[in-house]
């Protein structure tokens, strides 16, 4: 080793979450300890996230990298557990469900349905979603230990994909956000701004709701992550329940 070696700092290493579909194109054939370096110190940068809890899924699937940071911006100039960097090394690849969690396989196949949803599936998820699904939906929620005291105020979580403040943000991390956001997204593509209806608050802030059987079919595959997800909150027959509507849609097996 030599004697700058004995001082040099060990770079920061974090997650990066790049969507198959809005993907960089530097990332699609990227491999294992490629540095991806942008030509200039403006924006948009690179950001790494220290902690997998931390990286946003803003589109299905995609690849999921351990990366270094080469040459990190500075000044960092934000708060958050997150780097903006000018170059990192990609140091390897790991499992897109990774990100939800020890279950995280089964909330990925749901988020990977949800992306390619037919109008005829909406229907079936909508018309077989069990009557008690958003009461067990709501236990599973109130069963997590990583509730803060302030939310557990709430009992009525039916429809909830996010507890916001710090994160995890749900017993399955970002995966209740990722399965509504794929059907959001594949509705969008099938019918556009029909997708949604608003429903009362002001008009620069109206509450926007999916359309039938749109809206159910979301609520349905939700229930079905959290199920999949976290099976340790709810006993089996409420799993069971909870995943009528997916097994209705995919058959009897959940294997």
């Amino acid at each position: 080793m030599s004697f700058p070696d004995l001082f040099r700092r060990p770079r920061a290493t974090g997650y990066i979450f790049v969507s198959g579909r809005k993907a960089d194109a530097r990332f699609l054939t990227a491999k294992e300890g490629d540095t991806i370096r942008n030509a200039t110190r403006e924006s948009p940068w690179i950001v790494v996230e220290h902690a997998l809890d931390g990286v946003l899924i803003t589109d299905w699937p995609g690849t999921l990298w351990e990366a270094e940071v080469v040459d990190a911006l500075e000044p960092q100039d934000h708060t958050g557990n997150y780097t903006r960097s000018v170059a990192i090394r990609l140091v390897r690849r790991l499992p897109a469900h990774t990100l939800f969690g020890p279950h995280g396989e089964g909330v990925a196949w749901v988020a990977e349905r949800a992306r390619a949803l037919t109008p005829e599936e909406a229907e079936t998820l909508s018309e077989h979603r069990a009557p008690e699904a958003g009461r067990l939906y709501s236990k599973a929620w109130l069963n997590w230990k990583g509730l803060s005291p302030s939310r557990r105020e709430f009992t009525d979580w039916e429809g909830i994909i996010g507890a916001g403040g710090e994160t995890p943000v749900s017993p399955i991390g970002r995966g209740l956000s990722a399965v509504f956001n794929c059907v959001t997204t594949r509705a969008y593509e099938l019918l556009g701004d029909d997708c949604m209806y608003t429903d009362g608050g002001p008009e620069d802030d109206p509450n926007l709701h999916l359309v039938e059987p749109w809206g159910r079919a979301a609520l349905a595959l939700c229930e079905t992550a959290m199920a999949l997800g976290a099976p340790d909150l709810l006993p089996a027959d409420d799993r069971a329940m909870l995943t009528e509507a997916w097994r209705a849609l995919t058959g009897p097996g959940l294997s």
